[in-house]
């Protein structure tokens, strides 16, 4: 599903590089996710897909480049050929308009479902308890979870851990979900109730940039594909486009690796 041409961005990034070390991670990224679209971000381990969302979040912190969320430069301005970096208030500012969800689901073992879920709102958003247990609410209902409201997380499986992790950083009202390969520690039975999740959020307007290896959803939900190698994104276009026809070679080498696996 191609995007209209008068999406405008949420997250816009031009001439991103990361090292860590000697090693060149992100080479000169430039991407634009529009408003209301679903970005999969596709490639082999270690072709720094993970590092290009960190960024976005600031759990990284890119050596050059600019990222701007909703039109806004974030984290830092260039100055005399240097950067100078924004302050802290600004910073978390920025990264509470952009949820992010990890591969291991993070939940505070001592904090129930609704516990987890109402933490950030009430203590950064300074929201009343009660307001924030309702939306809490509201978000176990929508990730199918309402009657797991005051289960521990080691009381629920993977698959409802993400699926708390997914509300918890809805609740924060973001502008933009980040998805670090949100499916990969689950047992392959519970891959799809995260997926539906995912799904539903896709339907309701959410944009996200997703990292991952389930092509399946990438084919069917994504409005664009991106495939990432060695730093730096090497192809991109609509599913269709990028599944079905392939320019790059290395594209081809990758989708066919997945293939038969």
């Amino acid at each position: 599903m191609q995007q209209p041409a008068s999406r405008r961005p949420m997250i816009e990034i031009k001439g991103l590089h990361k090292h860590f070390g000697p090693l060149h991670v992100l080479q000169g990224i430039d991407l634009s996710v529009g408003t209301g679209e679903v970005v999969c971000i596709i490639g082999p381990s270690g072709s720094g897909k993970s590092t290009l969302l960190r960024c976005i979040n600031h759990l990284e912190v890119a050596e050059q480049g600019e990222i701007r969320i909703d039109g806004q430069v974030a984290y830092r301005d260039g100055a005399e050929g240097g950067f100078r970096a924004h302050r802290s208030r600004s910073i978390a500012a920025v990264r509470a308009q952009v949820g992010m969800v990890f591969q291991n689901f993070n939940l505070f073992p001592h904090l129930t479902a609704i516990g987890n879920i109402i933490e950030a709102p009430v203590h950064v958003l300074r929201r009343p308890r009660e307001v924030a247990r309702a939306r809490a609410r509201e978000l176990l209902a929508q990730v199918g979870l309402s009657e797991k409201a005051d289960s521990f997380p080691e009381e629920l499986s993977g698959g409802q851990q993400q699926r708390v992790a997914i509300a918890r950083a809805l609740a924060m009202d973001p502008k933009a979900m980040l998805f670090d390969e949100a499916t990969s520690a689950l047992d392959p039975e519970l891959i799809n109730e995260v997926l539906n999740v995912m799904r539903d959020l896709a339907e309701r307007g959410m944009t996200m940039a997703v990292v991952t290896h389930e092509m399946n959803f990438a084919r069917q939900v994504s409005s664009r594909v991106i495939f990432m190698d060695h730093g730096r994104i090497v192809e991109q276009g609509t599913p269709a486009q990028v599944f079905g026809a392939p320019r790059e070679q290395r594209t081809q080498d990758f989708l066919r690796n997945v293939q038969n696996h």
